[in-house]
């Protein structure tokens, strides 16, 4: 890839916010650099680094410094930082659209930064600040780019082989206890039922960069006994319901940090606990008839099963869900999950794993639902959903706006914690539960 250097000039741009989804197939960069001068207006950043916003317009260098920067994006959901930092730098701060993307110590010489959670065919702007010793500007600059539109479907979470990434049979095998686990654990819940996909209960997601602060995430509660280090970038902000899920992941090693009363402040992060997998890998914490624990309570992998707003923009999801329901069976982990806080000790309640379709004869396209309904009605249809947690609710769950800066739902035509009441739950089906 060539970068280009960027001179100051004066000017303005008009800049929309944008995102990013997991393994990214590789596109013919599009390098749309510009070095402008609009104003900022800093928004939260929600990091454990503490900083000032992006300077205005009166208050930047005039006198020229050595220094370069040169922007491309990469993918429709990612774009790539070519910096070089002029002497007596100490500290980076980036932000993109006058929020902190990251703040980390300087090295020497020229490096790459990538951004992701971007958004397709939209514009950003870049506002990149060097730092001396005691915290003073060096330097300032800013540049923008245009990702470009989007071409073939949104890259998938975890390996092809994957439990959440096998479609399911023509005639799957369906469990003898079907159709009353579906009128105990299903049907009683339909008329709460809903897409979990708010700032407090979706799921929250942020992408570590090579240069983002490595951490060690302290433990409080379980599976504390072995040490968990991770880059962690500055925006990251777990999900701000009880359970405080956040989710990280290093794009060019393929790990995931999963963690569940995840907290970062000044003095670094620390969870309930916090578990480590890879995106290539399984989609579970352990292996498949393995017990270990995982951020959510049936051990799987924090992302895994959560709709993404690009998801459903693009018209298709293509992976299994991950749903909720009250009504959960104690004494019983049916594969492919790994643990269990089942609560009923009855046949009637749904072990976590559980494995649940809706009935493929259901003609989806058919129905007055809106077109985000269809596509998850269609992804229940092909790939189901599994069973990972007790929840207040019947949910399906989808991932927040948290980390991403800008409310990516309202781009993909969703809303934000919609009911679901109308999925037709009584043609659900239980298909043939394992016990782990």
């Amino acid at each position: 890839m060539t970068f280009v250097g960027v001179a100051s000039v004066a000017g303005s741009v008009a800049i929309a916010p944008g995102y990013q989804p997991p393994r990214l197939a590789a596109l013919a960069p599009t390098p749309v650099v510009t070095e402008a001068t609009p104003s900022i207006s800093p928004s939260p950043s929600g990091s454990p680094t503490p900083s000032s916003a992006p300077p205005s317009v009166a208050s930047r260098l005039s006198a020229p410094v050595p220094t370069s920067v040169a922007l491309s994006a990469l993918s429709p959901w990612t774009a790539q930082l070519h910096i070089a930092a002029p002497p007596g730098t100490q500290r980076v701060q980036i932000y993109r659209q006058g929020r902190l993307l990251d703040d980390f110590a300087a090295s020497p010489g020229a490096f790459d930064y990538t951004d992701h959670l971007l958004w397709p065919s939209t514009g950003y702007l870049y506002d990149l600040r060097w730092l001396g010793a005691g915290g003073q500007l060096i330097a300032d600059r800013q540049v923008t780019t245009t990702t470009p539109a989007q071409r073939g479907p949104v890259p998938r979470l975890y390996a092809s082989t994957s439990f959440w990434n096998r479609p399911i049979p023509a005639s799957p095998a369906i469990d003898a206890g079907s159709a009353a686990m579906v009128a105990k654990a299903i049907v009683p819940y339909a008329t709460s039922a809903n897409l979990a996909n708010s700032n407090d209960w979706g799921r929250s997601l942020a992408y570590a960069d090579g240069r983002s602060r490595l951490y060690t995430v302290g433990c409080s509660l379980y599976s504390c006994d072995t040490a968990v280090s991770f880059r962690i970038p500055a925006y990251a902000q777990p999900n701000t319901g009880s359970d405080h899920h956040l989710a990280v992941i290093d794009a060019v090693a393929g790990g995931e940090l999963d963690m569940w009363l995840g907290a970062g402040s000044a003095g670094g992060w620390s969870a309930g606990s916090r578990y480590l997998t890879s995106t290539l890998g399984w989609g579970a914490i352990c292996g498949q008839g393995q017990h270990c624990g995982g951020a959510n309570a049936a051990g799987f992998a924090l992302m895994g099963g959560i709709i993404r707003p690009e998801e459903i923009a693009q018209g298709h999801i293509d992976h299994a869900l991950f749903f909720t329901t009250p009504y959960t069976r104690s004494g019983l982990i049916a594969c492919p999950a790994t643990s269990s806080d089942g609560q009923f000790n009855d046949p009637g309640a749904l072990p976590e794993g559980a494995h649940i379709q809706l009935d493929p004869a259901v003609n989806v396209d058919a129905q007055a639902w809106p077109r985000w309904e269809k596509v998850v009605a269609h992804a229940l249809q092909t790939y189901g959903a599994y069973l990972g947690d007790t929840g207040g609710s019947l949910a399906f769950f989808g991932e927040n706006s948290l980390d991403r800066g800008y409310d990516a739902w309202s781009r993909a035509g969703a809303p934000v914690s919609a009911s679901l009441a109308g999925l037709p739950w009584a043609a659900f089906r239980v298909l043939q539960l394992r016990n782990c």
